[in-house]
């Protein structure tokens, strides 16, 4: 039976969170404040990292990366960070690494609206956003599920992967890691997506997806980085 997070603010670790540790966002983009929007009380995030304040907004800017290591024994961090240039989430991923690297802990934050199965597996980093259901999966580290996205039964979402807001995966989907998966895409029960791949708004996938690079459209149209790149 299905749990609808009654909870205002859910932090699940893989660490142990002690009461002191507070929540330090990633990144100062709309990202950032779509996370607010879901965590909604104040007192659990300590402010914000980014290479300069953002004037939308309203925490406390705490400095660029290197301001983390002063931070990281009591704080649990978010990558706050979605980049929307080409290759889609390698910059996120070197951010993830940069942090990983330094020793920080990360918190997963779900949203009161969002529904995860109570066999749902979620890893540490992740944000699951309002109307969001995750239903028997299992949800890599630092992944997005973002507003009113559906995760079948059985799915299995690589690390680094962005689910764009009213994305379907039926059940059985397996996407590899640093994929971005577009706004209101449909993906197939059974289909296999490689690492790295990007599916765009509104394209639907009924077969595998093995070769790097963008896919779109209705029927399915394949483009290559490498052409784009160029």
């Amino acid at each position: 039976m299905a749990m609808t997070m009654k909870m205002v603010l859910k932090i699940l670790t893989f660490q142990k969170m002690a009461k002191k540790d507070k929540i330090v966002l990633v990144g100062g983009g709309g990202h950032a404040l779509s996370l607010l929007e879901v965590l909604r009380d104040p007192k659990a995030v300590r402010g914000y990292i980014a290479l300069e304040a953002s004037p939308s907004l309203t925490l406390e800017w705490l400095g660029d990366d290197e301001a983390a290591r002063g931070l990281r024994d009591d704080s649990l961090f978010h990558i706050a960070f979605v980049y929307s240039g080409l290759p889609v989430m390698a910059l996120r991923r070197k951010i993830i690494e940069k942090y990983e690297t330094m020793g920080a802990r990360f918190a997963s934050i779900i949203a009161p609206t969002a529904i995860v199965t109570r066999n749902a597996r979620i890893a540490d980093g992740c944000a699951v956003m309002n109307g969001a259901i995750v239903n028997r999966a299992h949800i890599g580290r630092h992944v997005v599920v973002n507003t009113g996205a559906i995760v079948e039964h059985d799915c299995e979402i690589g690390s680094n992967t962005f689910i764009g807001p009213g994305a379907v995966m039926g059940g059985a989907v397996k996407i590899g890691s640093d994929c971005f998966i577009g706004l209101g895409s449909r993906i197939k029960n059974g289909v296999t997506i490689a690492p790295g791949i990007t599916v765009g708004m509104g394209a639907v996938v009924t077969d595998d997806l093995r070769e790097p690079g963008i896919y779109h459209g209705n029927p399915l149209k394949f483009h290559s980085l490498k052409k784009i790149k160029k």
